[in-house]
């Protein structure tokens, strides 16, 4: 393992063999979802970022019935369902943070052990490319809602300046409280910038579980090719053993199925976070998509309203291919196993070798889809997200119509 020893006698790890883990990140300390949450549990900050969130939320959804214009009634309606899923992450991540880390712990000692220890060069390879997808798909996810914050925050006001009006607009149309005079203008203005900071850094969050699918994915890859190359494997333990090819074969797979029974605790242990993110994210997305989209269908927009929802869109259609893509790309794996073990020599290896093959076989057979919570029928694949964009499309057909 490359270590650096440092002044006072002890070894410091080398970070580069570790794993991409979204909790070390900047907009994760500004949230409170750290690294430490697992053992500092709820503080006051975290507390108050929730109480903040649910106001926002609140103001949003009495917004809704107050307004008298259709375009501010959708504006408001799609801040109060955004504020839920931001409201519903944060507590998602609260009561998932011991699975979390334990996840991460797996992944951080898995890469260090095959990153030092490769027994082919593709292994290496393998890992390393992990690293640098989760790396850059964390940093994509940073400029995308860095951009979208500011978008939010100062295109109306500037398309309103350049419009020659007053550029005096709150990024969310709330009609309660009213902000007529300079005071409480300001105030509310304060109260929604702090909120969609806020809000946006818990979008990179949400997002952020990439990281650990691809991370995963990475992990299953490495088993799969360890499979595929199990005679090798047992020809090299074997040279330096001494041992016959059926026992060096045996040995082999039992490393790699433990490895597997290894992935699939882990996997069982963050399941039940995915599930709810997943959730999180298909509840909402059709009737935001829809509410964004009225405006601009209806003709009635200005060019900052236009710049600000096609970038809204644009982002909210990415991050839910991305949800649907990399959730099902992870949960296929296990059918490869399946090809994988099925095509290893089972029936020359003795009955042991047979035996672990076919319990393995039997778990592995079909994919394991990640379900939205409360739901069997809403599984994460690219079939759910072409349903939801028509979705999607139903529904801003309802509204213009109603409208």
């Amino acid at each position: 393992m490359t270590e650096a020893e440092v002044k006072d006698g002890t070894k410091k790890v080398d970070d580069k063999l570790g794993c991409i883990d979204y909790r070390k990140y900047t907009f994760a300390r500004m949230i409170m979802i750290d690294d430490g949450l697992a053992a500092r549990g709820l503080t006051f900050p975290l507390l108050l970022i929730m109480v903040v969130n649910v106001g926002m939320q609140t103001c949003s959804f009495i917004s809704i019935f107050t307004s008298t214009q259709t375009s501010v009634s959708l504006d408001n309606i799609r801040a109060c369902l955004l504020g839920t899923s931001v409201t519903m992450s944060l507590f998602n991540q609260f009561i998932s943070r011991q699975a979390i880390a334990r996840l991460h712990g797996f992944f951080d000692k898995s890469f260090r052990t095959i990153s030092t220890n490769p027994n082919f060069p593709e292994e290496k390879i393998i890992l390393d490319d992990a690293r640098k997808a989760a790396s850059s798909q964390l940093e994509m996810y940073v400029k995308m809602f860095s951009c979208n914050a500011v978008a939010m925050m100062f295109a109306q006001p500037l398309g309103e300046l350049m419009s020659g009006h007053s550029w005096r607009k709150l990024p969310v149309q709330w009609t309660f409280p009213p902000s007529d005079d300079e005071f409480s203008f300001w105030l509310i203005f304060a109260f929604q910038f702090t909120g969609i900071c806020i809000a946006h850094c818990v979008g990179i969050m949400i997002m952020s579980f990439t990281s650990i699918t691809i991370q995963m994915t990475a992990l299953f890859d490495l088993l799969i090719f360890s499979i595929q190359h199990i005679e090798e494997r047992a020809t090299a333990r074997g040279r330096q053993s001494g041992g016959d090819r059926h026992a060096c074969l045996l040995a082999c797979l039992t490393d790699d199925v433990d490895f597997y029974q290894q992935l699939i605790r882990e996997m069982d242990s963050v399941t039940p976070h995915l599930r709810n993110t997943f959730l999180i994210i298909s509840a909402a997305v059709p009737m935001v998509l829809a509410c964004e989209a009225y405006p601009i269908m209806q003709g009635n927009f200005s060019f900052a309203d236009l710049v600000k929802s096609f970038l809204f869109l644009s982002i909210q259609i990415l991050c839910w291919a991305q949800t649907c893509s990399r959730l099902g790309t992870m949960t296929d794996k296990h059918a490869a196993v399946f090809a994988a073990l099925y095509d290893s020599p089972w029936y020359e290896a003795g009955m042991k070798y047979k035996k672990l093959v076919l319990n393995s076989l039997t778990y592995a057979v079909q994919p394991k889809y990640i379900k939205a919570r409360l739901s069997n029928e809403v599984t994460a694949s690219m079939a759910t997200f072409y349903s939801f964009v028509m979705s999607a499309f139903n529904l801003l057909n309802m509204i213009r119509n109603i409208g």
